[in-house]
């Protein structure tokens, strides 16, 4: 039982980075990102044996942890104050952040205006840098519709920025 523990455990730890930079885009408040990763621990170490039945460890964890989010959304977790900005109010000057807080508020800002199947597909591919089989594993969708959520997101996003002459 403690090896299967520990299995988990440094599975966790080698993907912990991108764990936390997820959460990170996907939460507006830093102590709730910690909140949630302890979560995902718990929930991940509660059961060692579903871990390693489960082929994809990656996607088996991601889904945890959108369930996650999820439930701290349902919870009455906060969404950024940004989420209410229309597309109308966003400037090129807004698009161009000068550090890496800046950018993160850009980039949720900008995700805020996807609907969440794209956004979510969107930040597992650039702020986790998984792949789209991992990305439909973790949705539990087919991989063209993977592929296609982030596609269709990419799409609506340029095509807003460059209707605002943005882009």
């Amino acid at each position: 039982m403690a090896n299967r523990k520990i299995n988990i455990l440094q599975f966790l730890d080698a993907e912990k980075d991108k764990l936390f930079q997820y959460l990170s885009y996907r939460l507006y408040d830093i102590e709730d990102v910690k909140d949630v990763l302890q979560n995902l621990y718990l929930k991940a170490l509660s059961d060692p044996r579903q871990f390693d039945n489960v082929i994809n460890k990656r996607a088996y964890i991601y889904r945890l942890l959108r369930n996650e989010c999820i439930n701290y959304f349902r919870k009455g977790g906060k969404f950024s104050p940004l989420d209410s900005v229309s597309w109308e109010a966003l400037s090129a000057e807004a698009l161009q952040p000068e550090d890496f807080e800046e950018e993160f508020v850009m980039i949720n800002r900008l995700l805020g205006f996807l609907p969440e199947e794209q956004s979510e597909a969107i930040r597992l591919r650039l702020h986790s840098d998984l792949s789209f089989q991992d990305i439909a594993d973790i949705m539990e969708v087919p991989l063209p519709t993977a592929k296609a959520r982030y596609r269709y997101g990419i799409e609506k996003l340029r095509g807003s920025l460059k209707r605002l002459n943005i882009l």
